[in-house]
């Protein structure tokens, strides 16, 4: 019925039941210059919420019957307050969830992940080793990777879940199927595959950024999905919403709203400093 209720809140334009997930962007401080990524120029990177007001968002969130609370960046390991987030929100009976680089992330911050009750870090992933030190900076993809690895030997079943997010790009396009093998082997829980914006603070922006799939392109990138779609995963599930098939028709142009719905502001709401 919820799902429902949220498509129809989307078709209507109006809401008509609460957003299941609060967003909360932490900082727009980041440790590392992605060259996708516009984050970094937001500015001033010190206008942050503070924790007394996130306190106060978190609680507003209960009572409007949010289940879950996001914490996105920059990156939100550089706010030293994130795991008394976390612990709050767990107190309030909450999921919470964090996006991050995974490039902090040591024995001590995996450590103080656990005690702080976070029930599930994402990790950005984009590519194998050299695409994804492209993008992301040089030896980012074994500090990820080493992050993930201790994180595993931290958690038991009842603790945390782990996942990777993946953004589809042109020197990424021909490794999709290997960073699913990747993620399984890793013992990761989930992975997606997200679409490339010019400007992730200004997603209505039209023009094609730097790093797009073109049209020599995209037959491999449905190449891609099929094996995708093939895959017989041992762990990892395979998030898709929408269906991973409606990048190839993003990346040619041709996708519709009615095949895209954005359900923000309806199953999700979005809250930043500004």
């Amino acid at each position: 019925m919820n799902k429902f209720l949220i498509w129809l809140s989307r078709k209507l334009n109006y809401p008509l039941i609460s957003p299941e997930i609060m967003q909360i962007s932490l900082t727009y401080r980041c440790n590392l210059k992605c060259k996708m990524c516009s984050i970094k120029e937001l500015l001033p990177q010190t206008e942050e919420l503070s924790t007394e007001k996130i306190h106060h968002i978190i609680d507003e969130a209960k009572n409007y019957g949010i289940k879950e609370i996001l914490f996105t960046g920059g990156e939100p390991f550089l706010r030293k307050d994130v795991f008394d987030l976390c612990r709050y929100t767990h107190s309030k009976g909450l999921r919470s969830i964090i996006t991050t680089n995974g490039v902090l992330i040591d024995n001590d911050i995996a450590e103080d992940i656990v005690n702080s009750k976070i029930n599930h870090i994402h990790f950005s992933l984009d590519g194998l080793e050299e695409t994804n030190d492209f993008f992301r900076g040089k030896g980012t993809f074994k500090k990820t990777i080493d992050a993930i690895s201790i994180l595993n030997r931290k958690r038991n079943d009842n603790c945390f879940s782990t996942g990777i997010a993946c953004t589809v790009m042109d020197k990424n396009v021909r490794e999709l199927y290997d960073m699913v093998i990747l993620a399984d082997e890793l013992n990761v829980d989930v992975i997606n595959f997200q679409p490339l914006v010019k400007d992730n603070a200004n997603f209505l922006d039209k023009n094609l950024p730097l790093y797009w799939v073109g049209k020599d392109m995209i037959s491999v990138l449905d190449e891609q999905i099929s094996g995708i779609k093939r895959y017989k995963a041992k762990h990892i599930t395979i998030y898709e919403e929408p269906s991973l098939k409606s990048l190839v028709k993003y990346y040619q142009g041709s996708l519709t709203s009615k095949e895209w719905l954005c359900f923000g502001g309806f199953k999700t709401a979005f809250i930043c400093y500004s």
